[in-house]
């Protein structure tokens, strides 16, 4: 991978910041010029007609900003959906030739044997799809009580799904007004909250190859105030 998962979200983070940052900007230009226009129409400098052409014109053009804003946001997604694509590839090379001879063996496995492949290939996406398909395969023949769910890695699609709803979300609480909260804590400021959402989406993540998560409440830390205020 080009950057961590981590780095990935840390760049999704920025993106809001600055996103959110040319939002306030475009609305607060788009109330301006709105003004400046009623005032030039209520002065008979401009007609109806002008008027609000001129007021749909203006609404567009702060569209188009904070369309072209949020795509920040869109492009960090879509290169981490390219990565993903790309480690999600069907590669041979990455099937373990004695696990197959293992599995082909007709050997009974127990729960232990299945969890410690599940372990030894946890970040090699073709071994971790042959293994949940044979274990699916062999669980109703087992004769053991109540065999639990063996955890098969987490392939890059899951990976890709759980960021791409992670930089949906974020970028929807860039054109939220009002303050959220979470339970009866408010969120110091909208970088605290944007922090809670990379902290909450890294939780459904599994570290990638040698990759750690445990700097995640120092990378991205999470204030709340008391009061709650109206708007940010």
């Amino acid at each position: 991978m080009q950057k961590s998962t981590v780095e990935y979200y840390k760049l999704a983070v920025r993106q809001a910041g600055n996103a959110m940052e040319s939002i306030q900007r475009a609305n607060a230009d788009y109330e301006h010029e709105c003004e400046l226009t009623k005032n030039a129409f209520e002065g008979d400098l401009l007609g109806e007609k002008g008027y609000k052409d001129r007021l749909a014109e203006l609404a567009q053009e702060r569209d188009a900003k904070i369309e072209g804003a949020l795509s920040l946001v869109d492009k960090v997604g879509e290169e981490y959906a390219a990565e993903m694509a790309e480690l999600g590839k069907l590669d041979g090379g990455r099937i373990d030739d004695g696990v197959m001879k293992l599995l082909n063996s007709g050997l009974q496995l127990t729960n232990e044997d299945w969890q410690e492949l599940a372990n030894a290939h946890k970040d090699n996406h073709v071994m971790t799809r042959i293994l949940r398909e044979r274990y699916n395969a062999n669980r109703s023949k087992s004769k053991e009580n109540g065999l639990t769910f063996v955890q098969f890695g987490q392939s890059p699609q899951d990976r890709q799904e759980n960021f791409v709803r992670f930089t949906r979300t974020i970028r929807n609480a860039c054109t939220n007004k009002y303050t959220p909260q979470n339970g009866s804590s408010v969120f110091a400021s909208r970088q605290d909250y944007y922090n809670y959402l990379a902290k909450d989406s890294i939780g459904r993540m599994k570290p990638f190859g040698d990759e750690s998560f445990d700097t995640v409440d120092q990378d991205f830390p999470v204030n709340y105030v008391k009061a709650r205020p109206t708007v940010w």
